[in-house]
């Protein structure tokens, strides 16, 4: 007859060889495009291109023609003329210089990277986990996806105190999360809203409010370790303001009748980035973009009163009036 302490050890042994039997994922593809293109010894030769779209792929045309406006007309040459004096020109071969300063190793980038996507795996078994790729697009894009492709535009991720951000013209609010904090993220964040964004054929502010809500709660499921503050884009202050104020976010949206709307043009301030929520009726103290709180609230709400649903039923869920009522949501 087993006593306690073997029943114990045993169950011990058990746990460890449950644990032990955890499918690890092979190390992400994560490819440094920007530096692949500003290869030095062949940035003159069709070869050189050719090469990179047989690498990159549907990657590559799409850099070409949509982040650089190439002309279709140079893709039989691989768009080596055009791309030729992009690498060569100075201001761009400066900012190649300080994506490099600032990224001399991505080292820790792809580290949080693979553990997001192991519990992405480890939650989605059968989905496909995407390639990284990273890019200079001279100030045009922070992140794109395209089928299984995250891209990262490096010169997005350059710090606060980057010089050229307010000569661009960015907006204070902009440039304070234009930092390498934001990068992992943010790209997590493109992922989950490129992966699910056909579900927005409903165009209600509730609609739009969930889907929100469902990618901050993937983002935080896939990045445990990450600060709220970098899931919500806002700082400490108005993520405490946020929280502190979960009622009356909530009895503001029904009051003013939004979550029915159907004009985006009357309802995407609640969605926006900005110094904070720019709505009528809603203080400067408030955190920006409070519509995408209020979802993920109602979104956490509703996981913890439905135990059973897993992260893969919840994202592929798309019946947002379902999703309301089985949450039983009523903040005080």
């Amino acid at each position: 007859m087993l006593n306690r302490g073997h029943i114990y050890l045993i169950g011990i042994l058990f746990f460890s060889i449950l644990s032990s039997c955890k499918e690890e994922i092979p190390p992400i593809q994560f490819l440094r495009f920007d530096q692949d293109l500003f290869d030095p010894s062949t940035v003159n030769r069709e070869e050189h291109y050719k090469k990179l779209q047989g690498k990159y792929g549907d990657f590559f045309t799409s850099f070409a023609q949509e982040m650089l406006n190439i002309s279709e007309e140079e893709r039989s040459q691989f768009y080596q003329p055009s791309m030729s004096l992009f690498v060569k020109y100075p201001t761009i071969v400066q900012l190649k210089k300080e994506v490099d300063s600032v990224f001399q190793s991505t080292k820790d980038i792809e580290s949080e990277l693979q553990g997001a996507m192991q519990i992405f795996h480890d939650k989605f078994k059968d989905e496909k986990i995407p390639c990284f790729i990273t890019f200079i697009s001279e100030f045009g894009y922070a992140n794109i996806t395209m089928d299984t492709v995250v891209g990262i535009g490096l010169d997005m991720y350059l710090g606060n105190k980057y010089p050229i951000y307010p000569a661009l013209e960015f907006p204070d609010f902009m440039i304070a999360k234009l930092r390498k904090e934001y990068l992992v993220a943010n790209t997590i964040k493109a992922f989950a809203i490129g992966k699910y964004e056909n579900q927005l054929t409903d165009k209600r502010f509730l609609a739009m409010m969930l889907f929100e809500g469902k990618v901050r709660f993937m983002m935080k499921e896939l990045l445990p370790n990450v600060s709220d503050t970098l899931i919500f884009a806002c700082s400490q202050e108005q993520l405490n303001w946020g929280k502190q104020n979960e009622g009356m976010i909530w009895k503001h949206l029904v009051q003013n009748k939004m979550l029915f709307n159907v004009e985006p043009n009357q309802y995407m301030r609640y969605f926006n980035d900005g110094p904070f929520t720019i709505a009528t009726g809603v203080p400067q103290e408030s955190m920006p973009a409070m519509g995408v709180f209020c979802g993920y609230k109602i979104i956490e709400k509703y996981m913890k009163e439905n135990p059973s649903i897993t992260l893969q039923e919840l994202m592929a869920n798309s019946n947002w009036d379902g999703l309301l009522k089985n949450s039983y949501y009523k903040p005080e």
